[in-house]
């Protein structure tokens, strides 16, 4: 985003997490403010690696299937921020679905300089040490990489008493 031009494209990485569900509501936020376009994307991981390991395993109709479970979700995202927040919808916002395999960080990256993306927003679910090494960090990655402003939503922590 260039100083003095609008936020007009916002990117918001979604993995169907509580955390990602908080982006949303943040990217809708500046969507209002800005009068924003938002695109949902959600990255699938590609299941090549059981080929071979797996009898049977067809990464190519597994990848389908992944695609379209992703895709049901994501249009049943849209529903419920519809009937939660129904003026949003009709006021303007205009809400793109997009669903990918691949990397996350790669293709989060690879979007958000393809479309032109004014903003990137994703939760980020905090991991730390051991999880954190083994498991590592989309949020982290699309921050180092990005070439527009990345914007992380992370829910606060709750204690049990």
């Amino acid at each position: 985003m260039q100083l003095g031009r609008s936020m007009q494209r916002i990117l918001v990485a979604v993995d169907f997490s509580p955390e990602s569900e908080a982006a949303i509501r943040t990217a809708f936020t500046f969507a209002r403010a800005f009068d924003a376009v938002i695109t949902l994307l959600h990255v699938h991981e590609l299941p090549t690696m059981m080929n071979g390991i797996v009898p049977g395993a067809d990464s190519a109709a597994d990848a389908q299937l992944l695609h379209a479970a992703a895709e049901a979700q994501l249009a049943s995202l849209r529903e419920r921020l519809r009937e939660r927040d129904p003026r949003a919808l009709e006021g303007g916002i205009t809400i793109e679905t997009v669903v990918e395999g691949g990397l996350p960080a790669e293709v989060i990256l690879e979007r958000a300089k393809s479309g032109a993306f004014d903003l990137v927003v994703m939760g980020t679910h905090g991991r730390s040490g051991l999880r954190r090494l083994l498991v590592g960090s989309v949020a982290e990655a699309v921050i180092r990489g990005a070439l527009c402003p990345v914007l992380t939503v992370h829910l606060p922590l709750t204690v049990d008493p």
